[in-house]
Protein backbone atom coordinates (compact mmCIF):
# COMPACT_ATOMS: atom_id res chain seq x y z
CA UNK A 1 0.00 0.00 0.00
CA UNK A 2 2.75 2.57 0.80
CA UNK A 3 4.22 1.99 -2.66
CA UNK A 4 0.93 3.04 -4.30
CA UNK A 5 0.79 6.23 -2.22
CA UNK A 6 4.39 7.08 -3.12
CA UNK A 7 3.61 6.42 -6.78
CA UNK A 8 0.60 8.78 -6.67
CA UNK A 9 2.63 11.48 -4.96
CA UNK A 10 5.36 11.22 -7.60
CA UNK A 11 2.82 11.27 -10.43
CA UNK A 12 0.73 14.17 -9.03
CA UNK A 13 3.55 16.35 -7.71
CA UNK A 14 4.62 17.75 -11.11
CA UNK A 15 1.02 18.82 -11.77
CA UNK A 16 0.86 20.69 -8.47
CA UNK A 17 4.27 22.25 -9.02
CA UNK A 18 3.19 23.74 -12.37
CA UNK A 19 0.49 25.95 -10.84
CA UNK A 20 2.02 29.44 -10.57
CA UNK A 21 1.80 31.18 -7.23
CA UNK A 22 -0.62 34.11 -7.18
CA UNK A 23 1.07 37.49 -7.69
CA UNK A 24 1.19 39.92 -4.82
CA UNK A 25 -0.43 42.78 -6.73
CA UNK A 26 0.21 45.33 -3.99
CA UNK A 27 3.91 44.52 -4.16
CA UNK A 28 3.67 44.75 -7.97
CA UNK A 29 2.18 48.24 -7.48
CA UNK A 30 5.08 49.23 -5.21
CA UNK A 31 7.63 48.03 -7.74
CA UNK A 32 6.02 49.41 -10.91
CA UNK A 33 3.40 52.08 -10.25
CA UNK A 34 4.59 54.24 -7.33
CA UNK A 35 6.81 56.45 -9.50
CA UNK A 36 3.80 58.04 -11.22
CA UNK A 37 0.83 57.23 -9.01
CA UNK A 38 2.49 57.71 -5.62
CA UNK A 39 2.70 55.43 -2.60
CA UNK A 40 -1.00 55.90 -1.83
CA UNK A 41 -2.28 56.24 -5.43
CA UNK A 42 -2.98 59.96 -5.13
CA UNK A 43 -0.10 61.02 -7.44
CA UNK A 44 0.63 64.03 -5.25
CA UNK A 45 4.40 63.72 -4.94
CA UNK A 46 6.76 65.61 -7.25
CA UNK A 47 7.22 62.71 -9.70
CA UNK A 48 3.49 62.06 -9.89
CA UNK A 49 2.77 65.69 -10.67
CA UNK A 50 5.61 65.95 -13.19
CA UNK A 51 4.60 62.73 -14.95
CA UNK A 52 0.90 63.59 -14.62
CA UNK A 53 0.03 60.26 -13.04
CA UNK A 54 -3.67 59.59 -12.60
CA UNK A 55 -4.94 60.17 -9.06
CA UNK A 56 -6.35 56.71 -8.34
CA UNK A 57 -8.15 58.06 -5.26
CA UNK A 58 -10.19 60.62 -7.26
CA UNK A 59 -13.88 59.76 -6.74
CA UNK A 60 -15.06 61.32 -10.03
CA UNK A 61 -12.44 59.39 -12.04
CA UNK A 62 -13.33 56.15 -10.26
CA UNK A 63 -17.02 56.60 -10.97
CA UNK A 64 -16.41 57.40 -14.64
CA UNK A 65 -13.97 54.52 -15.23
CA UNK A 66 -14.89 50.83 -15.30
CA UNK A 67 -12.75 48.06 -13.86
CA UNK A 68 -12.39 46.67 -17.38
CA UNK A 69 -11.09 50.01 -18.70
CA UNK A 70 -8.56 50.21 -15.85
CA UNK A 71 -7.41 46.64 -16.55
CA UNK A 72 -7.08 47.41 -20.26
CA UNK A 73 -4.91 50.45 -19.49
CA UNK A 74 -2.75 48.39 -17.13
CA UNK A 75 -2.17 45.81 -19.86
CA UNK A 76 -1.80 48.13 -22.87
CA UNK A 77 -0.37 51.25 -21.25
CA UNK A 78 -1.14 54.77 -22.41
CA UNK A 79 -0.02 56.45 -25.61
CA UNK A 80 1.85 53.42 -26.94
CA UNK A 81 3.71 52.92 -23.67
CA UNK A 82 5.09 56.47 -23.61
CA UNK A 83 2.82 57.97 -20.94
CA UNK A 84 2.37 54.68 -19.06
CA UNK A 85 4.14 51.41 -19.81
CA UNK A 86 2.19 48.32 -20.78
CA UNK A 87 2.27 45.43 -18.32
CA UNK A 88 0.85 42.73 -20.61
CA UNK A 89 4.06 40.71 -20.27
CA UNK A 90 4.03 40.90 -16.47
CA UNK A 91 0.31 40.44 -15.73
CA UNK A 92 -2.42 38.22 -17.11
CA UNK A 93 -5.77 39.81 -18.04
CA UNK A 94 -7.22 38.23 -14.88
CA UNK A 95 -4.47 39.72 -12.70
CA UNK A 96 -4.94 43.15 -14.31
CA UNK A 97 -8.68 43.00 -13.58
CA UNK A 98 -7.98 41.88 -10.02
CA UNK A 99 -5.52 44.77 -9.68
CA UNK A 100 -8.19 47.21 -10.89
CA UNK A 101 -10.76 45.85 -8.45
CA UNK A 102 -8.59 45.37 -5.38
CA UNK A 103 -5.60 47.69 -5.63
CA UNK A 104 -6.83 50.65 -7.67
CA UNK A 105 -10.34 50.72 -6.19
CA UNK A 106 -8.86 50.20 -2.75
CA UNK A 107 -6.49 53.17 -3.00
CA UNK A 108 -7.03 55.63 -0.17
CA UNK A 109 -5.32 59.01 0.17
CA UNK A 110 -2.73 58.80 2.95
CA UNK A 111 -2.61 54.99 3.05
CA UNK A 112 0.35 53.28 1.38
CA UNK A 113 -0.54 50.62 -1.16
CA UNK A 114 1.56 47.71 0.03
CA UNK A 115 1.35 44.13 1.21
CA UNK A 116 -0.02 45.14 4.61
CA UNK A 117 -1.79 48.28 3.27
CA UNK A 118 -1.56 49.99 6.67
CA UNK A 119 1.34 52.43 6.57
CA UNK A 120 0.36 56.11 6.50
CA UNK A 121 1.98 58.45 3.96
CA UNK A 122 3.80 61.34 5.62
CA UNK A 123 3.11 64.74 3.98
Amino acid sequence: MPTRVAFLVIICFPMVAQVPAPKDLRRFYQQNCVRCHGADGAALDAAGKKLRGQDLTDAAWRQATSDEAIAKTILKGKFFGQAMPAYKKELTPEEALQMAKEVVRGATKGKVIGPDNTEVVKP
